[in-house]
């Protein structure tokens, strides 16, 4: 993306305080303020097109010199936003106090420096920042060769680094296995077979994860009990990925101080989960209550709401969907389409990848087959599809499921192949996959609705059966064939 892009987009980010900081803290500054300027006049932009934009402004000074214009500009916002509310945060308070001790100990005002290392890491030890502790644990032994503490003293501060470095290296080993998960999901979705299960129980159980209870940290606690929802989450088990997530909840509100300031906002983003996960269990009503919990929570904290409005969306439509209640999540759909225009740039491709697959479901279910088929042309023609193989693989199949409805038997034929072996080759073809293919093949040969009628019921026997199977059954998580075909057989 070019600078032209990154600083508009910067500058359109910004909230009115942080745009008031900015202004604020210009005029404290001396020399030319022709980067105030450019700040105003892109403030007043909705969108940037920068052939228009020089041409509208090219009496300006700005103009002049303009690419170092925008690049001084970005320069000054950045460390205009890293100055604003930074040194309210943990990590800027531990900052300020590092920054502190080595002024103290230059001056050789040791007595003074021993009393700040101790707030310093008093207050590294209480927000769990093992990082900040480690520096502050280095500056503290840097007086032993010195000889102004005594030995029993050095052992001890030696023995803080081993155990802080063990808390830190902690942390990443069961972040890393959630990475893991994670990557696993994208590339396979749902679990559906046995091998696959205990290569994710292999993860889940196994090495760091096989002492539970045991970690060393809050933050490597709530970690453990992430992994534990991730895994249980690839296998469908809702009720245990619940489990898990409570468990993280309950990590963070006992102890709040090692999460605070974090990219994350805990314990909003565990909630969020939470609500979906209700979701899932069909639990609609308390998935409400946790919406309404956050947005409380996330108001008294003056936090960012751009998050909230976009999930809140997307879990209200998920909750009408869930409900069966198609008409009011279809009311939804075209302010799930602002948001993945308004914040095309702050969605999480998962994030958005779901809400137009979603939206794909409601259509396929409301038998609005037209706009079925645009918002599956939309998902199956989107660049990163291929990151989310279980929405790239269900989108095939309801793709079948659309034309099917709308007649369109001659390219039908095509598309089956081509299904066919693009899961194949990528090792999707599963029972219930290949049910769904082999039916709508032979429906191509059938003539009366008598015969038709006949097929729709041995198939619905047939998806009663597999809806039990213990792997099966996480297909109908994508997209409830079973549903479609009882609506099938009601009509005929």
């Amino acid at each position: 993306m070019k600078l032209s892009n990154d600083l508009f987009e910067l500058v359109s980010s910004m909230s009115k305080s942080e745009k008031r900081y900015f202004i604020m803290s210009s005029k404290l500054q001396s020399g030319s303020k022709i980067y105030v300027s450019l700040f105003k006049a892109l403030e007043k932009q909705s969108e940037y097109d920068e052939k228009k934009f020089k041409s509208r402004y090219k009496n300006e000074k700005f103009i002049n010199n303009y690419a170092f214009n925008k690049k001084n500009l970005y320069d000054l916002l950045m460390k205009a936003l890293t100055a604003y509310g930074y040194s309210s945060t943990v990590d800027g308070k531990l900052h300020a106090m590092i920054a502190e001790c080595r002024i103290l100990f230059n001056k050789a005002l040791y007595k003074k420096y021993f009393r700040a290392i101790a707030k310093a890491k008093q207050f590294a030890y209480k927000h769990e920042r093992y990082g900040y502790l480690l520096q502050i644990l280095d500056m503290e032994k840097i007086i032993i060769p010195k000889e102004i503490i005594h030995k029993q003293k050095s052992e001890e501060i030696m023995n803080e680094v081993k155990t802080a470095a063990k808390k830190i290296i902690e942390v990443f080993e069961y972040s890393n296995i959630a990475g893991t998960l994670l990557n696993n999901y994208r590339h396979y979705g749902l679990t559906r077979g046995s091998e696959h299960t205990a290569m994710l129980d292999s993860l889940s159980t196994g090495g760091i994860m096989s002492t539970p209870g045991k970690p060393r940290s809050k933050r490597a606690l709530e970690a453990y009990y992430r992994v534990k929802e991730i895994s249980s989450g690839i296998k469908a088990d809702s009720e245990e990925t619940y489990k898990a997530l409570l468990n993280r909840y309950r990590v963070v509100i006992n102890d709040p101080y090692p999460f605070k300031n974090y990219l994350l906002h805990y314990p909003a983003d565990i909630m969020f989960s939470l609500a979906e996960c209700c979701i899932n269990l069909n639990r609609t009503d308390e998935a409400e209550n946790y919406l309404k919990e956050i947005e409380n929570i996330l108001l008294n904290d003056k936090y960012n709401l751009e998050d909230y409005e976009i999930y809140k969306g997307y879990l209200n439509f998920r909750i009408f969907l869930k409900k069966g209640d198609i008409q009011k999540a279809s009311k939804l759909i075209p302010s799930l389409e602002n948001i993945l225009v308004i914040y095309k740039d702050k969605l999480q491709i998962d994030t958005e990848l779901s809400i137009l697959y979603h939206v794909l479901v409601c259509r396929v279910e409301e038998k609005n087959y037209l706009k079925a088929l645009d918002a599956c042309n939309r998902l199956m023609s989107h660049p990163l599809l291929a990151k989310r193989a279980d929405y790239e693989t269900y989108s095939r199949i309801l793709n079948l499921v659309i034309h099917f409805e709308l007649k369109n038997y001659e390219l039908l034929k095509y598309l089956l192949v081509r299904t066919y072996r693009y899961l194949c080759k990528h090792e999707k073809l599963f029972k219930t996959e290949q049910l769904i293919i082999d039916f709508i093949l032979k429906l191509q040969k059938v003539k009366t609705d008598d015969d038709l009628n006949f097929n729709f019921s041995k198939l619905e026997t047939k998806l009663s059966r597999l809806k039990k199977d213990k792997y099966e059954k996480n297909a109908f998580e994508y997209f409830d064939l079973h549903k479609w075909v009882e609506s099938k057989l009601k009509q005929g």
